[in-house]
């Protein structure tokens, strides 16, 4: 267990962006069949996904969702001193794709940035590591940028998880405040970090045949797609998650009744519903935004805050969230804050792409 504190942080506000290419429904039952997307629908609860174009990448929109919070929170870039780029779907090997972010958005050479390589825990993870940099700093504002594309990880004929993964970005922009003060909770299992892996690509096991084998649940894949154990990964989410959540309340003697919304990562509807009735949360405290944009991996928090002050416009100046996050790694967290309204815009669509951001060699 690994239980921090942080003083005079705040976030400030926070915007969320999709691709503008949808598929829903009538798309899959092409692939799948009506009977199988039928039955993924009311397992899962998600009705369409957002799929990138394939020349777009998680950094141009977690780049679109940047410009668009500091664009409308007339935020100075010079005065960003941190910004922290949370994805598993990078533009190369290397450089890490938070100083492709750092050119386009103009950011100052006092910016320190970095990429965080984690995926559906990566909020709660990036929410405190910025938090912490940012309270030991003379810095004024730090920005926390998420993007994935997993949607192209994924084998398109395995209906296990073909219509699951909906790629997004997000941006939450940090500022200090001495009067606040919060907590995170965060925890680690790697001896399950075969639950969801895709084995491909690494230095371990860089070009691997791409033959595609029969695996345990009847699916074919090659070691480029992703692979999940869903029943084991449904367990974790439903024992370990709700128990930890738990323990947090109990560290920080607060009440889910404290809160006003409940944030946990958009993994599939009934795991929501499961770790709710464990935690004896009200629906009204527990939004959902899969069913439009499916499990978006670290950005399914902040985009379903987004969605949620979009949808019903709240009347009150601010939202105290209790927020957890888990997935891949295994990894998982949970953390408190709260966040303006006035501050939390809608999720907007791009078509666009970072065309410099294609190399030849030639460029060299």
């Amino acid at each position: 267990m690994a239980f921090y504190g942080t003083k005079d942080i705040e976030v400030a506000g926070m915007a969320a962006v999709v691709p503008d290419r949808i598929f829903g429904k009538e798309d899959f039952i092409k692939e799948f069949g009506e009977e199988s997307v039928e039955k993924f629908i009311k397992s899962t609860g998600i009705h369409s996904i957002h799929r990138a174009s394939g020349q777009q990448t998680a950094s141009d929109l977690g780049y679109e969702a940047a410009k668009n919070l500091l664009d409308s929170m007339k935020i100075d870039r010079s005065a960003i001193g941190i910004m922290l780029f949370v994805t598993q779907s990078p533009d190369y090997r290397r450089p890490a794709s938070a100083y492709v972010l750092h050119k386009r958005l103009g950011l100052s050479m006092d910016c320190s940035v970095m990429d965080i390589g984690l995926g559906c825990s990566g909020f709660v993870y990036g929410h405190h590591v910025i938090g912490s940099m940012l309270a030991t700093s003379d810095v004024k504002y730090a920005l926390l940028i998420l993007g994935e594309t997993a949607s192209k990880l994924v084998n398109p004929k395995d209906k296990s998880i073909a219509m699951m993964y909906g790629d997004a970005g997000a941006a939450v922009l940090y500022k200090k405040n001495e009067c606040l003060e919060r907590y995170t909770l965060l925890k680690s299992d790697g001896s399950r970090f075969k639950s969801i892996i895709l084995p491909a690509g690494g230095f371990r096991d860089m070009y691997p045949e791409k033959e595609e084998v029969l695996c345990s649940d009847g699916i074919k894949r090659s070691k480029y797609d992703i692979y999940m154990d869903g029943i084991e990964v449904f367990a974790f989410s439903t024992s370990d998650v709700p128990q930890t959540i738990q323990e947090y309340l109990r560290r920080t003697e607060t009440e889910v009744e404290d809160y006003d919304l409940v944030l946990l990562h958009q993994a599939n509807q009934f795991i929501i519903k499961q770790i709710g009735r464990k935690l004896k949360v009200s629906a009204d405290k527990l939004p959902i935004s899969l069913d439009r944009y499916g499990n978006t991996g670290g950005i399914s928090i902040p985009l379903t805050i987004c969605d949620y002050v979009e949808r019903y416009k709240p009347k009150r100046e601010n939202l105290n969230v209790l927020a957890s996050g888990f997935g891949i790694g295994l990894s998982w967290g949970v953390t408190g804050f709260s966040v303006p309204v006035s501050s939390v815009f809608g999720i907007s669509r791009t078509k666009s792409f970072y065309e410099e951001g294609i190399i030849s060699p030639e460029d060299y």
